[in-house]
């Protein structure tokens, strides 16, 4: 049997936003009263689930909601627009709101720059119910855009005044290059970096970690925004990478003739989905020779 290292990313699994959304969560659920949840808490089907197990219904609309059912309505770590929090004192819910600190940081920022009459550039993943809440805070203003290409077809001019910011989860380095892009486009740009500092430590921890294995898994849901970013940047390196939501997706043909196995989670990805994947990947090496090491 061929021994395997294990070497597990340093920043990897729930961030403190996520923590903080999933128990905020668990304790509102144990009250006993009717809670709902608008879309899911955070992108990972695992903790989805744990929190249905505890009564917690599941809705794709606050319309699905009756008056008068004097229930509690949970607002996801990713935040949403203005209009949602009216909606729900219109139906008498009592409101539960985990959004994510930097995320309420990147609301605020909208909606000062659209107050102040700018030009608002908004670098994230279109559809993503973060930037959805992002924009609904600027008025519907915000321009979204995903790639130079999406930046390049906006229709600017020299003498614009333009502010841009990024979704929490957006690379550094991608978001760099979009404000630099900007900037020969557009004189006065205004930039606000809205990233994450827990997103940054995460990405560079995965990269670093990815350089010394011979195979890396990405463990979180395939809807996961900084899930798809680390598995993006784990690839860049050239290492052989695959993103897995569960143990169960763990294909033992990938560990043929592997040494070094890396492992990296997303922020929505919880500690126990983590540990199944690496006790099976030990079950498969032998004794435990796991490790954790720096991300320097």
């Amino acid at each position: 049997m061929l021994y395997m290292e294990i070497l597990v990313a340093e920043h990897s699994g729930f961030c403190e936003g996520v923590e903080r959304a999933f128990h905020i969560a668990l304790e509102t659920a144990r009250t006993g009263k009717p809670v709902f949840m608008l879309g899911n808490l955070v992108h990972n089907k695992q903790v989805v689930e744990r929190l249905k197990s505890f009564g917690v219904k599941t809705v794709s609309d606050i319309s699905e909601i009756s008056r008068g059912s004097h229930g509690t309505l949970l607002i996801s770590a990713h935040g949403v627009a203005p209009e949602i929090y009216e909606a729900a004192k219109k139906l008498k819910l009592e409101i539960v709101d985990t959004t994510c600190p930097w995320v309420k940081k990147a609301q605020k920022i909208a909606k000062e720059l659209s107050e102040a009459g700018r030009i608002i550039i908004l670098v994230g993943d279109k559809g993503h119910p973060e930037v959805k809440g992002i924009v609904g805070w600027s008025g519907g203003k915000a321009l979204v855009v995903e790639n130079l290409e999406d930046l390049r077809a906006l229709d600017l001019s020299p003498e614009d005044k333009a502010g841009i910011l990024a979704q929490t989860t957006q690379a550094e380095e991608h978001f760099d290059q979009m404000v630099a892009a900007l900037k020969n486009r557009v004189k006065a740009v205004e930039e606000f970096d809205t990233i994450c500092g827990a997103t940054t430590k995460r990405q560079n921890a995965a990269v670093a970690i990815a350089k010394q294995a011979d195979l890396m898994l990405v463990i979180g849901d395939k809807m996961s925004a900084n899930t798809k970013r680390l598995t993006e940047l784990c690839t860049q390196t050239g290492t052989e990478t695959y993103q897995i939501e569960t143990a169960k997706e763990l294909d033992r043909k990938w560990l043929k003739s592997k040494s070094k196995i890396g492992i990296t989670a997303g922020a929505s990805t919880p500690e126990w989905v983590i540990a199944e994947v690496k006790a099976l990947l030990q079950a498969h090496s032998g004794p435990d020779k796991s490790k954790k090491p720096s991300a320097r």
